[in-house]
């Protein structure tokens, strides 16, 4: 780093405000994530970072697109697939264990032997996924027959750890007006949390009731898709009868998935599935 001549002048107080951004948005980025421009700096006298900054600061001062986060997910490779049926047989079992594992994820469903109604929301831990399979209607969660319906400016809040963050009534959705209607839900939808991967046994989802400033805990299931578990995290325990319908897999370990620069042969990405999917 050269200091210039002349560091006060707007040009420099601008490039050093896009560096800012850039180790801000650096910050941000998952290890994976970060990875990615690891590789992308191979051969270059500098590091993956670096090469952020350089790109952001070079976008910033031509008015360009700025470099964006690199997508980040989970890839779920395997050999064979089967649906499955859990049923409940001892109420004392919070976190419950299911008979198969690892779990499809996005495909576990949890059926109360004692609630009509649909369950509200079921959260997988690994990339923070928090599924609303039905439209809530209701300030405590419901999703058929509401005691008191939602309204403007009710909001669908969450706090969780993650990776030593105690993150405290993130907001995950505001209620919107149902079409053709006077009231108000939170859509059927799935809504990714800011931080992830979720620690197990950590959620807590409440819906603000904004015209009575108050906050009610609603129903929610944890589920830990590699080892096979599910925590309810309101009720004490599940009932007998409680069924979850899954789709398990059997993992291949040590598959390898690359990723290529367009028109090149050049490897941005590599990496290989993980044995422990298995343990």
């Amino acid at each position: 780093y050269v200091i210039p001549a002349n560091p006060k002048t707007t040009m420099q107080q601008t490039i050093r405000g896009y560096f800012t951004n850039a180790i801000t948005a650096w910050h941000t980025y998952h290890s994976i994530q970060r990875l990615v421009y690891s590789y992308l700096a191979t051969g270059l006298v500098m590091s993956g970072m670096n090469l952020l900054v350089r790109r952001w600061q070079l976008a910033a001062t031509k008015a360009l697109t700025l470099p964006i986060p690199p997508n980040e997910g989970i890839k779920q490779i395997a050999s064979a697939e089967s649906v499955n049926e859990d049923e409940v047989t001892g109420g004392t079992d919070n976190p419950h264990t299911l008979t198969k594992k690892p779990v499809s994820i996005g495909t576990c469903v949890f059926t109360s032997a004692s609630v009509t109604e649909d369950q509200a929301a079921q959260v997988d831990i690994e990339m923070g996924d928090v599924r609303i399979p039905i439209d809530i209607i209701g300030t405590l969660g419901e999703t058929e027959t509401p005691g008191t319906v939602l309204a403007t400016g009710d909001k669908l809040l969450i706090s969780y750890t993650s990776g030593g963050r105690t993150i405290t009534e993130e907001e995950l959705a505001e209620a919107t007006e149902i079409s053709g209607d006077t009231d108000y839900e939170f859509k059927a939808q799935t809504i990714r949390t800011q931080f992830y991967p979720i620690d197990f046994e950590s959620v807590v989802l409440k819906i603000l009731d904004d015209s009575e400033s108050t906050k009610a805990q609603i129903e929610s299931e944890e589920v830990d898709n590699v080892l096979g578990k599910v925590y309810l995290d309101k009720t004490a325990n599940p009932a007998v009868g409680d069924k979850h319908t899954y789709t398990s897999f059997t993992a291949l370990e040590d598959a390898k998935l690359e990723v290529t620069k367009v028109d090149t042969s050049f490897i941005t990405w590599r990496r290989y599935s993980e044995g422990r999917i298995q343990a």
